[in-house]
């Protein structure tokens, strides 16, 4: 009698851890970086923000560059890519690194190309001209008070107020308006672009986190990228993971 309340005392123990394991869910930090802009931010540089990832220390570390170029030399990383996102590679050699950015159908599963930004990219040429088209320029020029509230933020907010969704709302509301100035005219390829491109980060990452059950994670992605991942992330898997319950400070 004794054995088998024990049997069965021991089978429900079992079956507890079990279950919790099976419950465990996946946490995962979608996080809004400044680029070039933590140099000057004096809220939110390069050392604020990894010493947030060491504190959260996950297990998987997402950075915008492409899962093609992720084993790439230092000098390849540096040419085409934000210092923060290589730079978790060299720091975190420990952590599992997943890239996850996009830059066109014409780079899919290839090399960039030398001075492929100066002499090759559509989208580049597309930019430069459109800087030196006083029409267009005057048309978008509308926008301009949201694009200052936006540099306003990135040159001043500390990693939690960049991300407490003030600047996803600003954001949302640029490209939203940006594409309906630039539709039907020689630009229109521009804003389509920075629609794909977040497409294709935000099924990247949701790959991501599918092969990554029950594991801890962080995203590290342009400001002008998270609004539409997290929607996307949030859509998609929000029942199913623990999104940016971290604290961000």
């Amino acid at each position: 009698m004794a054995k088998t309340i024990i049997l069965i005392l021991s089978l429900l123990s079992y079956l507890s851890i079990s279950g919790m394991t099976q419950e465990k869910k996946s946490e995962v930090l979608i996080i809004s970086t400044i680029h070039g802009a933590h140099r000057i931010n004096p809220n939110y540089s390069y050392d604020t923000l990894f010493k947030f990832i060491e504190k959260f220390d996950p297990d998987v570390i997402g950075v915008e560059i492409r899962a093609e170029d992720i084993d790439s030399s230092f000098a390849y990383m540096k040419k085409n890519y934000p210092f923060e996102m290589y730079e978790c590679i060299r720091k975190y050699p420990l952590k599992r690194i997943s890239g996850f950015d996009w830059l066109g159908s014409d780079l899919e599963g290839k090399a960039i190309p030398d001075r492929y930004w100066k002499e090759i990219s559509v989208i580049k040429k597309l930019q430069q001209e459109i800087g030196k088209d006083s029409a267009i320029l005057d048309k978008i020029s509308i926008l301009d008070i949201i694009q200052e509230e936006k540099d306003n933020l990135a040159l001043n907010a500390s990693l939690s107020e960049l991300n407490d969704g003030r600047y996803d709302l600003i954001n949302r509301i640029y490209y939203a308006q940006l594409k309906a100035l630039l539709d039907a005219t020689a630009y229109e390829a521009l804003s389509d672009f920075y629609q794909q491109r977040d497409e294709h980060i935000a099924r990247n990452i949701l790959e991501i986190i599918k092969n990554n059950e029950g594991k801890s994670m962080i995203f590290l992605m342009g400001a002008d990228h998270r609004d539409y991942t997290l929607k996307k992330v949030s859509d998609e898997m929000g029942s199913q993971i623990l999104l940016n319950h971290y604290k961000l400070r």
